[in-house]
């Protein structure tokens, strides 16, 4: 009966979730993820990498690994590429995706910047039918009894171009910047599927719904404590989530406590999970590194069956390093150190 209890949980969550993209809880750790805006925002080069387990105690898997790069590059200009893997139901259902990041900064002064982007990739879904049971398998009495007739064992992949677009724009507090006391903040939206591609294995109507994401957070520096609030919402046809929290670094040490939400609406009914995360942040010379790790603990009516999820980030990043340097040095020089980054980046 327990068996049987967490099959159905699968099933549920496979229903709830239809159509919608696998989520970071750590998304301040993806910016190339959801805004191709972001590609080369804060300077020189940008390595990372995501896992997550999505209510690791259920049977059937709900894993995301994500891999991430970008860069700044001559003449306003910045890079990026991601991979991510997403597995569901005991590996009987994959995602991978490949994209590749452009963005443009026509407006940069000391104090803002402007940034706008854009994303191409392919997306390969494929599904084991081997692994499913279809009701033609079942008896009343004796369970799961000889072989399906289902004969679209052939229809088990699909491959499909995606696009996105993105702006992000970043502006400094320079009235009252002093030493002990920085202000950086970032806000951006984007537009992910712009095309709404067919992703379906046996139907020509199956398409992915287009994705709407709004972000937002500041980097304050005081007193040498770094406060990072920040928030997130998505919207993906009539699915919906919001995000909202705060991270704070006392270096070498980096936690915080973030709350997610089904919509934008802050109403305890509508909770989801409690995060928090915690880890660490090291600096040499031109060279930053961040390892966080986080915990969703569930509130919704799941909280029984999915024992809260995992994640764990790492951030690679090399700050002065340029893509293409050599071939514009005057470029470089000109534009160079005119903007004060992030603190934690």
């Amino acid at each position: 009966m327990r068996k049987l209890y967490y099959i159905l949980i699968s099933i549920l969550i496979a229903f709830a979730t239809d159509a919608q993209d696998p989520n970071f809880s750590q998304f301040f750790n993806n910016p190339l993820y959801y805004n191709p805006g972001n590609a080369g925002i804060n300077g020189g080069l940008h390595l990372g990498g995501s896992y997550r387990s999505l209510w690791s105690p259920i049977p059937s898997k709900f894993n995301t690994l994500g891999l991430a790069a970008d860069a700044q590059a001559i003449n306003k200009i910045g890079l990026g590429t991601t991979f991510y893997s997403d597995i569901e139901g005991e590996g009987f259902l994959r995602t991978n995706a490949l994209n590749f990041y452009y963005s443009y900064r026509p407006i940069e002064t000391r104090n803002l910047r402007l940034q706008l982007g854009a994303s191409g990739g392919v997306v390969n879904k494929n599904i084991d039918y081997d692994n499913l049971v279809f009701s033609d398998q079942l008896d009343e009495v004796f369970g799961e009894v000889g072989t399906s007739q289902f004969n679209n064992r052939n229809f088990n992949n699909v491959l499909y171009p995606d696009f996105g677009a993105g702006a992000v724009v970043r502006f400094n507090n320079p009235n009252h910047r002093t030493k002990d006391y920085q202000m950086v903040t970032t806000i951006g939206a984007s537009m992910l599927h712009l095309t709404s591609p067919r992703d379906a294995f046996l139907s020509d109507d199956g398409r992915l719904p287009r994705k709407f994401v709004f972000h937002a957070n500041t980097s304050i520096q005081w007193n040498g404590i770094v406060y990072m609030p920040g928030l997130i919402y998505e919207k993906q046809s009539n699915l919906e989530t919001f995000q909202v929290g705060t991270n704070i670094m006392k270096y070498p040490i980096y936690t915080g406590f973030w709350f997610r939400n089904r919509n934008y609406k802050l109403s305890f009914q509508e909770y989801d999970s409690f995060i928090f995360n915690i880890g660490a942040y090291g600096r040499l010379n031109e060279t930053r590194i961040k390892f966080t790790y986080s915990f969703d603990f569930t509130v919704s009516r799941l909280k029984t069956a999915s024992m809260g999820s995992h994640e764990i980030s790492f951030i690679y990043h090399i700050k002065d390093a340029v893509v293409f340097k050599g071939w514009s040095k005057k470029q470089q020089s000109k534009n160079r150190s005119r903007f004060l980054e992030c603190v934690d980046s």
